[in-house]
């Protein structure tokens, strides 16, 4: 291993020192993809992502924001980051490394309690803490951030110690945990004699549910109160739980959910206690604001005013059966066929239950646990998800003492956990801690990622060398594989690897490709160059892409791969192509870049919703948001998804690394709408510490409530991220620091030793739409400033006062060309205007944007339902929205815009709190009208085939006849200079209308005389 890390080489002057190039970066446009490492004749790499790019980022620490929205929301994170007691996270690698723990020091919770994804959030606040540091220089996170590296590579130097132990390997004995008689079958007895004390269910078994039924029969050995037949939740301030017994008057059972804590719970309370010694039936159900609470078939409890439902818990940490969020006893019983549905089940349905396991139903759609297995912690999921679940196990093992196959291992969870994903073990997803996995190699990228920020932005050394231990020693394991086993065969091939990626979630690596390249990099061995390449999901997905072959949903009978289900889990993917990225700059060849690319246009604009997220549910979809939706479909997957912020922010990553290479402006065009609604709406804009006070899903459908918290999941560490970060893409340059790229609009200075220059951007932006640069420093200098896309209405420069003859088309870079004095200053307007965004795949389903932000609609007043709006009546020649349909209305105290139309107050997306909210609306036009004069003549549509869906939506034709409405095509013309050119517009789009069959000619020639009589009122 090269030794660059060691000595006063800092990884500043390594910056510095190997930045320098002599290329000159062309203009904007979409530019081929090139050899990485030769992609700048005469450059020199630099370290980092994009280091080989003929665009590069500048170091975190030269760009400082000043006061605005993106302050707002990272200063909340950073106060966070200082709250939080950073020992917490020590405690599961210290566990794992047989170190001690201080006394009364827990563990994060949520993910991060000791199971399967334990030690992700360690990397993630690594991360933060790095870039918060890199933000304002601030001593406190570069301390936190010393002692976390320093107490990490204790822990590493403890495991690695362990190899001249008895060698390790295998499987850990399983704890043998019998079943008894059930009442179908058998059934798992917790506590009392058992050595089982309660299940760890699978995410995927609560999360985003809306109405459900929870079903199960349970036969309690005690009268014990406050044990819980279920748990799910984040703490006990988010949770929903059914206790058999209350612990109040007559002991009766309650099912209670809240996200604030007990005195905020919705509760459906039971008549009386059940019994003990004979098996009942417990089930609750929930029917939109209707929950129902059974026992043995009959209702004894109701609530007709519940506005909480589990998807309202975020994505709940704990999953338990027989395990209280409060502390309270296990339950003592036995518990058999556990039901869960992503539907209300009738009186009947319930019934039916009590004469057969699944009764009339077909078993619990999302899960169902029979307890059937004859021995062990593995609980089988007879349903079609494959979401088996776990038995925790009491025990008295003390410190770890399994012994490492392989030095340089460090975890939160032990090494045979990653190991055990390949062969010969083939570990699947599920609950079981023994058994089962849990994205190993996303907490390995983690910890990684986490580890090379701190050497970037805080100069630690340290943390170089503990990562390159770690970077040692996955070669090793993805190389040589679990070599102590048993069993073991020999090496890993490329089918084992292929194998192992293509496994649901147990096969996610995040961006563990990413890295690699980076070390290998840093350090001069190639090897872990080939250490990315051995991530390539070479099976099912890295040749379709490279060929440009959108599979990322398929159809049972063209399912590729061996493992491959039939949607693909976003959050999975969209970081494996930002590793792809990083194997092609280190010179891992073109088919990555080309990858990457392709599979970017898969997601947009095809699977983008109006606020920069994918993913997500649609009629006859399998209920998990976290997948993505097939090709083409917004429209049909709005009302029941979410988008995970987490995706968001890998493809946010994915954008800008691809503009790097490619300097398409419509890479920032995303950028900036993912980062200006979906990134700053994650965070809520709350003082609060107890939690990130970040999302996860964030919905977009009708009357979506968006929830805050997420302690130790991967969106609650992602948005830790997200808010330290916001001015890493505001300027870029090029390799031979000719050029500096505004991308951004946003208050930052820029400090470039290199050139001599400071350059401070002044802006409110985006609450206002101007910006002023002031340049400090001498020389040429091409200044190359990004004209968004949405700027329809005109991008105005001046520079030193002097208005410049600029061909500032929307979606392009302008360029600047001058030797620049000390002192000198652009000023750039670019009006923000109302504009209308229709779903690709349904015209009449819209959204609002005012310049780059998303514009929701406020309430649920149809409870569901999708707002609807009729605005061509308000419209003038000029088609200009904000005239009259769209209207500005006060400011708020922050100084954010709102708006009014049809009544409703529109606000921007990035305003985060829990109100109610539609970030679509259906458009509802019926007749074509001129101002107030309606020519009777319904609105038809043009039939353009839509949707033309790649893979089947229940209840909906593909292709279908769905289209644009007459005045959708007529005002997409707008603006008309004249009256006349405007009735011109009419008559020819009216001929077009009669020639497809849409307009009798007696309609065409009402609309066109309208359309002529019609001057006044335009």
């Amino acid at each position: 291993m090269a030794e660059a890390h060691q000595g006063q080489f800092t990884r500043r002057l390594f910056l510095r020192t190997s930045a320098l190039g002599t290329a000159t970066v062309a203009g904007a446009g979409l530019f081929g993809p090139h050899s990485a490492v030769a992609a700048v004749p005469g450059g020199s790499p630099q370290a980092g992502p994009g280091g080989t790019a003929p665009v590069r980022p500048f170091p975190l620490r030269d760009v400082r924001l000043g006061a605005g929205l993106l302050q707002e929301k990272r200063d909340r994170v950073k106060a966070f980051l200082r709250a939080y007691d950073e020992r917490r996270f020590l405690v599961l690698f210290n566990d794992q490394a047989g170190r001690p723990n201080p006394p009364g020091v827990a563990v994060p919770g949520g993910w991060e309690d000791g199971g399967l994804l334990s030690g992700h959030w360690a990397g993630h606040y690594l991360t933060a803490l790095a870039q918060a540091y890199a933000d304002g220089g601030e001593q406190v996170y570069k301390s936190k951030s010393d002692w976390v590296v320093a107490e990490l590579a204790a822990c590493q130097s403890a495991i690695t110690a362990r190899l001249d132990s008895e060698p390790g390997g295998g499987d850990r004995p399983v704890p043998s945990v019998g079943r008894v008689a059930g009442r179908f079958g058998s059934a798992l007895r917790l506590n009392g004699p058992s050595a089982a004390q309660y299940c760890t269910l699978p995410q995927e078994a609560v999360n985003q549910l809306t109405d459900f039924s929870i079903a199960t029969w349970v036969n309690l050995a005690s009268t014990g109160s406050w044990s819980r037949l279920f748990d799910f939740g984040q703490s006990t301030t988010v949770t929903m739980f059914l206790t058999p017994r209350a612990g109040v008057a007559g002991n009766a059972p309650r099912f209670a959910i809240t996200t604030g804590g007990s005195g905020r719970e919705q509760r459906i309370d039971g008549a009386s206690a059940l019994p003990t010694g004979r098996w009942v039936h417990v089930a609750v159900t929930l029917a939109g604001s209707t929950g129902t609470l059974y026992v043995d078939g009959r209702p004894v409890g109701a609530n007709n005013a519940m506005t909480l439902n589990p998807s309202h818990l975020g994505n709940p940490g704990n999953r338990w059966i027989g395990r209280s969020q409060y502390g309270d006893p296990y339950l003592d019983a036995a518990i058999d066929e556990f039901h869960v549905f992503d539907r209300a089940l009738t009186g009947a349905e319930v019934r039916s239950l009590l004469d057969s396991p699944a009764g009339t139903t077909g078993g619990g759609s999302i899960a169902w646990y029979r307890f059937d297995e004859t021995d062990g912690t593995r609980l089988e999921d007879a349903s079609p998800n494959d979401r088996d679940a776990g038995v925790v196990v009491a025990s008295s093992d003390g410190p770890a003492d399994w012994v490492p196959t392989f030095p340089g291992y460090l975890g939160a969870i032990p090494e045979d956990a990653v190991l055990r994903l390949g062969p010969p073990r083939w570990a699947v997803y599920g609950g079981n801690a023994g058994t089962n996995t849990w994205a190993p190699w996303y907490t390995q990228h983690k910890i990684m990622r986490g580890l090379l920020d701190a050497y970037y932005h805080t100069d630690n050394a340290q943390a170089l060398d503990v990562v390159t231990k770690m970077a040692d020693w996955a070669h090793l394991a993805l190389t040589v594989g679990d070599k102590n086993h048993p069993d073991y065969a020999g090496p890993l091939t490329r089918d084992d690897l292929d194998h192992m990626w293509d496994l649901y979630i147990g096969g996610e690596f995040g961006g563990a490709n990413e890295v690699f390249p980076e070390i290998g990099h840093l350090t001069g061995d190639a090897k872990h160059l080939a250490t990315a390449k051995c991530f390539d999901n070479r099976e099912s997905l890295f040749g379709a892409c490279v060929e440009d072959r959108d599979i990322l949903v398929v159809t049972p009978r063209n399912r590729p791969g061996r493992r491959r289900p039939e949607r693909l889990h976003a959050n999975t993917h969209v970081p494996q192509f930002v590793g792809y990225l990083s194997v092609y700059e280190r010179g891992g060849g073109e088919e990555y870049f080309t990858a990457a690319k392709n599979f970017f246009g898969m997601l947009v604009p095809h699977r983008m919703f109006a606020h920069g997220g994918v993913g997500g549910n649609y009629p006859g979809s399998n209920n998990n948001l976290e997948l993505f939706q097939n090709r083409g479909n917004v429209a049909n997957a709005v009302a029941t998804s979410g988008a995970e912020t987490c995706t968001t922010y890998n493809l946010l990553k994915l954008a800008r690394n691809l503009f790097l290479h490619e300097h398409d402006p419509a890479y920032l065009d995303y950028y900036e709408r993912g980062l200006l609604n979906m990134i700053t709406g994650s965070r809520a804009d709350t003082d609060a510490t107890h939690d990130p006070q970040v999302t996860y899903f964030q919905p977009v459908g009708p009357g979506a409530v968006r929830g805050y918290g997420n302690t130790g999941t991967c969106c609650g560490g992602t948005g830790l991220e997200n808010h330290t970060k916001y001015q890493e893409t505001v300027f870029l340059r090029s390799a031979d620091d000719s050029t500096l790229w505004v991308n951004l609009y946003a208050p930052a200075t820029l400090t470039w030793p290199e050139k001599g220059f400071t350059v401070t951007q002044q802006t409110s932006f985006p609450r206002q739409d101007h910006t002023k640069l002031t340049v400090d420093g001498n020389g040429s200098l091409d200044l190359k400033l990004r004209v968004p896309a949405w700027a329809q209405r005109g991008f105005h420069v001046t520079v030193n006062g002097l208005p410049q003859e600029l061909d500032a088309r929307p979606g392009t870079h302008v360029t600047l060309s001058r030797d620049w004095n000390r002192g000198d200053v652009v000023e750039i307007r670019m009006p923000f205007s109302v504009r209308i965004e229709r779903a690709i795949d349904r015209p009449d389903t819209q959204a609002v944007f005012w310049g780059p932000l998303l514009l929701q609609i406020m309430g649920d007043p149809d409870g569901g339902a999708f707002p609807e709006l009729s605005l061509y009546r308000h419209l003038k020649r000029d088609g200009d929205y904000d005239r009259a349909a769209i209207t500005a209305g006060p400011r708020t105290p922050a100084g954010d815009l709102t708006f009014t139309a049809g009544g409703f107050t529109l606000r921007p997306y990035y305003i985060s709190d829990t109100q109610a909210a539609s970030s679509y609306f259906r458009r509802v036009e019926p007749t074509v009208v001129f101002g107030s004069l309606d020519t009777g003549v319904p609105n038809r549509k043009r039939d353009d085939g839509l949707p033309r869906y790649d893979v089947p939506v229940d209840g909906v034709t593909s292709p279908g006849d769905d289209g644009p409405t007459f005045l959708d095509l007529l005002w997409d013309q707008a603006p008309f200079a004249t009256h006349g050119r405007f009735v011109a517009a009419v008559t020819a789009l009216a001929n077009a209308f009669v020639t497809a069959g849409a307009f009798t000619t007696a309609e065409r020639n009402a609309v066109v005389a309208k359309a002529a009589s019609a001057e006044r009122e335009l």
